[in-house]
């Protein structure tokens, strides 16, 4: 029984005020414990109290909207599922609060009886892709979950599914390839009626970053051989493949993104950094081999602020990848070099308190020590102002 509209019961008072579904507790009771017969007696009285409306009418709704068959699909109870696939098929296409079918709920489950079950059916097409809130449909659900068997029998029930793209901006092309599903996304890559324009793409998630980020070779390779146009799509942050295989430190991605389009290294991301400059920052030296193997004179390239690939690594403090960098000779001229406000790299472990990598420089003699910059300070005069205020700070905290 719902309260009745009044005055003082409108907007936000009349949300406040309403009354939930509910449910007979005998048929919730029996849908939850997978009790069968119980299950069957309450469905009948039920429909002995509704036996003049239409067959929707016997449909009951639990607090979150979630019909018996929502329930016995979370609860895994086969016999009950079956029945009403059977009896009401219509069952599988209600939605609950969450917008989720009983088919979503199985899908994150990752149970292959229960979605054959569903699937069995009178179950249309349309319902495969229905979404919830989150804007995934079933196939969305088993690709996120990694249940590559579900996948496959969505897919098989509906081979000609469209293109779909979540709230997330991630289409099932990007979820199949972050999950390392060869066979799915040739399958997805083949579907004539799936293609997708390139205006829609620009908007969405990048299969080729999703591949890149699970260390997909295999799926890379698939989606450059069916869609090279797919690899000039960027990330939020700008950057291209590249930029994404560096930061992670995907060797294998990264040659083959060099083998195939070396131009990726001359490319800057919004923060106007180069896939050097990425590699560098994380200290990841192999990556640096690769790429100045590929393209030797990308160790000229320079941030906004005028560094280089040394600047960057003592900035984060890779101690490794700046003790790795001393020792490759074709690095020489980098280590002197001044960015835009004249500091060398040893001004900028300095100014970054990074006394492990000011150690590492200074104890090559190739490191020119007395080099000032624009404020006309070198890195030991920096080192000396900053104990200094070090020391004043102390003082006073101590008064």
């Amino acid at each position: 029984m719902s309260v009745p509209k009044g005055p003082g019961l409108e907007g936000e008072e009349e949300e406040r005020y309403g009354t939930a579904e509910s449910m007979d507790p005998k048929l919730y009771r029996a849908t939850t414990e997978g009790d069968i017969l119980e299950f069957i007696r309450a469905m009948e009285r039920g429909l002995e109290d509704r036996q003049h409306g239409p067959p929707a009418s016997c449909l009951q709704l639990g607090p979150q909207q979630n019909t018996v068959l929502h329930i016995a699909t979370s609860f895994g109870h086969y016999e009950i599922v079956k029945l009403v696939c059977k009896d009401l098929p219509f069952f599988v296409a209600e939605k609950n609060c969450k917008g989720d079918t009983a088919l979503h709920i199985a899908a994150r489950a990752g149970d292959p009886l229960l979605m054959n079950l569903l699937l069995s059916s009178d179950v249309k097409e349309g319902v495969l892709g229905e979404k919830n809130k989150e804007g995934n449909t079933a196939l969305h659900e088993a690709l996120r979950c990694r249940w590559e068997e579900l996948a496959l029998m969505l897919i098989d029930r509906n081979k000609n599914m469209s293109y779909s793209v979540n709230n997330e901006g991630k289409s099932l092309l990007c979820l199949a390839a972050e999950a390392g599903y060869v066979g799915i996304v040739k399958l997805l890559m083949e579907n004539p009626i799936g293609n997708y324009s390139v205006d829609g793409r620009l908007k969405n998630k990048s299969p080729v970053h999703a591949a890149i980020l699970g260390g997909n070779i295999d799926v890379l390779k698939i989606l450059w051989e069916k869609d090279q146009s797919s690899f000039q799509l960027r990330c939020d942050e700008g950057g291209n493949p590249l930029h994404c295989a560096a930061d992670i430190g995907f060797v294998e991605g990264v040659n083959f993104l060099l083998n195939k389009f070396c131009s990726f290294a001359y490319q800057k991301d919004k923060h106007g950094l180069f896939p050097i400059h990425i590699a560098s920052s994380k200290g990841h030296i192999d990556i640096i081999q690769e790429m100045l193997m590929h393209c030797p004179d990308s160790r000229e390239l320079l941030t906004l602020q005028d560094r280089n690939i040394i600047h960057v690594a003592v900035r984060t403090g890779k101690v490794k990848a700046i003790s790795y960098m001393l020792k490759m000779p074709e690095l020489d001229k980098l280590l002197n070099e001044r960015d835009r406000d004249g500091n060398t790299p040893l001004h900028i472990a300095t100014i970054y308190g990074k006394p492990r990598v000011v150690t590492s420089l200074t104890c090559d003699e190739r490191v020119k020590l007395e080099l000032k910059n624009n404020k006309g300070l070198t890195a030991l005069d920096i080192a000396e102002e900053y104990m200094e205020t070090r020391a004043s700070f102390r003082k006073e905290c101590a008064l």
